[in-house]
């Protein structure tokens, strides 16, 4: 490796460092929210849904800012995590927009349809595809590594 080479990916790295601890800080201020979100929904002897919605979005938070801070610095990490958001983003989407525009095309005189998008099926959506995508790049990268072996 050149002098240059080495040069920029210390200042790459010395940036990721700065990300990383930003990211950190962020996930551990959240760990409260998503305890109390989580103990909360069984609150009253009755499942709160909304709360585990609420919950389970900041475990990923969580998770996410997590992952990136401890591993955040690895270019292979970055790349599976970067696959994970992707995912959950477009299947977070698909959900907004089934959740919306569902409850409009089968009850259009029914004013808070679209909420069900907004506040559950969006949510849900980018919970269960980041998860899908989680699953699949572990185990896409665990079989490229055992088959190199």
């Amino acid at each position: 490796m050149t002098h240059s080479n080495m040069d920029s990916s210390k200042a790459a790295s010395d940036r990721y460092v700065v990300l990383r601890v930003i990211a950190g800080i962020l996930a551990l201020t959240a760990v409260p929210y998503a305890l109390s979100n989580l103990l909360g929904m069984f609150r009253g002897g009755e499942f709160d849904p909304m709360l585990a919605v609420l919950g389970a979005c900041a475990i990923l938070w969580v998770t996410l800012g997590g992952w990136f801070a401890l591993r955040g610095d690895r270019a292979a990490s970055r790349a599976r995590m970067k696959f994970v958001v992707r995912v959950g983003f477009v299947t977070g989407v698909i959900g907004l927009a089934l959740g919306f525009f569902g409850p409009l095309a089968l009850a259009p005189d029914s004013n808070q349809g679209p909420l069900l998008g907004i506040f559950v099926t969006g949510p849900v959506g980018f919970i269960l595809g980041a998860a899908l995508g989680w699953l699949y790049a572990r185990l896409r990268i665990h079989s490229r590594e055992t088959a190199s072996h």
